[in-house]
């Protein structure tokens, strides 16, 4: 080739990389709809022939008709059920029902042996040792100090009587009846009296280890309080005589010491830091609970509330994404041949490894894609009518997170409809629902996977599970949600690729050896 020739090759082939690269930039927010639309082709394929043989070859009406079809029994039906889940979500979050959802976590707390005394006043004392300790220095006078530490020290006393009656009503439970002399014994522990209540409970019943310990983490955490009290009696005289400023460092610094004992004998009483700090997460205060909600539905407005078109720019991204994905159909059952044979005239590969990765990425496409979807639309469908049957809230939304989980090797739906069985077992008290769809999902639900996939695969080579995992992870990580299916198949198709090009290997080896025979005998 002469000098002129190789540049204007080189040249032509920088500007064709040019060319490509501002082309992708153009068309790539076009490319997921394009390929959905190519790999519900492939899955339709047999239904579209079969159209066009009843509408006696006319090709334009059977391709409308085809994605017709495809509209209603596929993309309509997935579109409602992700709009309803989300819809569920939101009402989730955002419930004004505030009684009916404490109800169910104060009876959710005492199955799981999770409550505290008073949990609002605990709280309450908590806020008030804060604001104490983060007082800036010019912020608070003596007086206003001393009001507060005061008032702290009365919510500390009347905690402490809290917890006597709490002590008082777990001997109650743990004898299996009320105390003759309740009256007395509930005075005492209005009037902080230790130890006569540990004696007439200790008396009312002697052998019961059950009481000693209560006694005893009652009797621990009563000394507590008195060591709390004392110290905030001291920091009192000292901001009275002038010896400590409210707000300043050693001020704080010994707030911050009360602190910490206040915390120390909780978790003590509460049984150790594992199961206090259990105790703690299932009772939040009030700012606590705000604060999580609030927190909810930040991550609901920015994840969630944006993929469902709460944003108006999404929601134009989202009816073009569709549009595209319709007129891709179309076009892709109209004129498929010749777009084909279009993109093979352009491609540089030879015209037989060309037909090898269309019917390659047919097998493959129905293989992963549409094995995966109906199963997980099976599972989604089935799991759907058992948390209907159970009386279940937000079906919806427990439907499309078994559809997704579904998808994902090792989770599965047993990743929906297991926390569910074990939720109405536990925090709903309904033993039968929930053991009956435990069995239902073990028998149906997950059952219907191992029936699907084998008679939509025939046979077909599936990726190993530890790749399918791996695949989806990276897929979801790189691509988003629509990764789920689009990893594994990229995977699957990579495999294919390799095949071919082993193939190619060893025509190549082969044809090396025909040519020497010396060569051949030698290997």
């Amino acid at each position: 080739m002469s000098l002129p020739k190789m540049f204007s090759f080189w040249a032509l082939l920088a500007i064709v990389g040019v060319a490509a690269f501002f082309t992708y930039q153009v068309m790539s927010i076009f490319l997921v709809p394009m390929f959905l639309a190519a790999i519900l082709v492939v899955i339709f394929r047999p239904l579209h022939d079969w159209i066009v043989e009843k509408c006696k070859g006319r090709n334009a009406l059977a391709a409308g008709v085809t994605t017709l079809i495809i509209l209603l029994i596929v993309l309509a039906p997935m579109i409602g059920i992700f709009s309803m889940a989300i819809k569920e979500t939101i009402d989730l979050v955002r419930s004004d029902d505030q009684p009916k959802v404490e109800e169910r976590l104060d009876r959710l707390r005492k199955r799981m042996g999770l409550t505290i005394p008073n949990p609002p006043l605990y709280h309450q004392i908590g806020e008030e040792l804060d604001n104490l300790i983060d007082t800036p220095p010019t912020g608070r006078s003596a007086d206003a100090a001393t009001s507060l530490i005061t008032q702290l020290r009365d919510d500390l006393n009347a905690y402490r009587q809290d917890l006597g009656e709490t002590a008082i009503q777990e001997v109650e439970t743990a004898r299996g009846s009320d105390l003759k002399n309740r009256d007395q014994l509930l005075a005492d522990a209005r009037a902080g009296r230790i130890d006569p209540i540990a004696n007439q409970l200790a008396d009312a019943a002697p052998t019961s280890l059950i009481t000693g310990d209560v006694i005893q983490r009652w009797r621990s955490m009563s000394e507590g309080i008195d060591l709390v009290n004392a110290e905030l009696g001291e920091i009192i005289d000292a901001v009275k005589k002038e010896q400590l400023t409210p707000g300043d460092l050693i001020f704080a610094s010994r707030m911050e010491d009360v602190q910490t004992l206040f915390r120390r004998q909780t978790v003590e009483y509460l049984g150790g830091q594992p199961l206090a700090t259990a105790r703690l997460y299932a009772n939040p205060g009030d700012r606590e609970a705000s604060r999580l909600q609030s927190l909810a539905i930040d991550r609901l407005e920015t994840i969630v509330l944006p993929v469902t078109g709460a944003g108006a720019s999404f929601v134009g991204a989202l009816i073009l994404g569709l549009g595209i994905l319709i007129l891709s159909l179309y076009y892709f059952f109209f004129d498929g041949p010749a777009l084909i044979s279009a993109a093979m005239r352009l491609s540089p590969l030879d015209d037989e490894y060309e037909r090898q990765l269309i019917e390659e990425f047919s097998q493959v496409s129905r293989a992963v894609v549409l094995a995966t979807l109906l199963s997980a639309l099976a599972q989604g469908l089935l799991a759907g009518i058992g948390f209907w049957f159970c009386g279940l809230e937000s079906v919806f939304l427990l439907m499309f997170l078994t559809m997704t989980l579904a998808m994902v090797p090792f989770l599965g739906a047993a990743s929906v409809w297991a926390p569910v069985s074990v939720w109405l077992i536990v925090a709903e008290e309904r033993l039968a629902a929930g053991v009956g769809l435990a069995i239902y999902g073990v028998a149906v639900i997950s059952l219907v996977d191992n029936i699907i996939k084998p008679f939509v695969l025939h046979g077909q080579s599936k990726l190993h599970p530890l790749l399918a995992l791996l695949s989806v992870l990276g897929g979801v990580s790189a691509l988003g949600p629509i990764g789920i299916l689009v990893g594994p198949m990229l995977v699957a198709f990579m495999q294919v690729l390799l095949n071919m090009l082993r193939g190619e290997l060893v025509k190549m080896g082969e044809a090396e050896n025909a040519k020497d025979p010396n060569l051949a005998n030698s290997s």
